[in-house]
């Protein structure tokens, strides 16, 4: 087998390894969705450290090139062609950020009185609450999880029918954004994503992105809050910023 031998700086190193592992990518010497070579084998064909490759490794995930599955190693990222829209615009996060299709969706719910909780959220006015669970989900794989609480009075002002969950499902994915006035939106980072997921948790993951959206309809407080859990090693965070 061919050793390439490096001749830089030592603190230049990793970012030669990267070029020559991002040409080799972009050249299909890797194939997306295949898995890279153990980490000893990749180090030994490049002629460098594990610790140089590591840099170079973190660099590409960094760059959406691969990505990590802890126990099984690195693999290409499939580019997504098509889907191109990101934070920027009022939408349902789930897809925008998703880098997996999902196939099935799982949804519950429950109406509960109104909580400290839920107050703090949708204020003191609000006599009960519809509280929703929805699992997205990749060949019976956890893909991601929301929670959902809507206010009763948006339930009957919108003309939602509870026993039916397709028309409770498009409502939450759909048409709350289409009759919004404004959404606030927060991304922050949590290690909480497998036990809030209740009976569905997401294998092999523990790190998330939370997104939480207050979504409003022409008042100081919002009547519906999303807490969002994606994986981050099936999602990716797109803002476009526009003027």
């Amino acid at each position: 087998m061919e050793i390439l031998t490096v001749n830089k700086p030592k603190e230049l190193l990793y970012v030669t390894v990267y070029d020559k592992l991002f040409k080799m990518i972009n050249e299909g010497t890797f194939p997306e969705n295949s898995r890279l070579p153990s980490e000893p084998e990749l180090a030994k064909r490049l002629g460098v450290s594990r610790s140089t490759l590591r840099q170079a490794l973190a660099l590409l995930q960094d760059d959406g090139l691969i990505k990590n599955i802890r126990g099984k190693g690195n693999y290409i990222i499939k580019e997504n062609k098509t889907d191109t829209t990101g934070l920027e615009k009022i939408g349902y996060p789930v897809y925008k950020c998703l880098d997996v299709a999902t196939n099935n969706i799982e949804l519950d719910f429950k109406i509960d009185p109104p909580s400290d909780y839920y107050k703090k959220i949708l204020g003191d006015s609000s006599v009960a609450t519809v509280c929703v669970d929805r699992w997205y989900l990749n060949n019976n794989s956890t893909l991601a999880y929301t929670y959902t609480i809507i206010s009763i009075e948006a339930i009957s002002k919108f003309n939602i029918d509870l026993s039916d969950k397709n028309n409770l499902l498009k409502f939450v994915e759909q048409e709350c954004y289409k009759e919004c006035s404004s959404i606030k939106s927060t991304i922050k980072f949590t290690t909480s994503g497998n036990f809030v997921t209740k009976r569905h948790p997401i294998p092999d993951e523990s790190q998330f992105y939370l997104i939480e959206e207050a979504i409003y309809y022409n008042s100081d407080l919002p009547i519906i809050f999303n807490k969002h859990y994606l994986p981050m090693k099936h999602s990716t965070i797109k803002v476009n910023p526009m003027k």
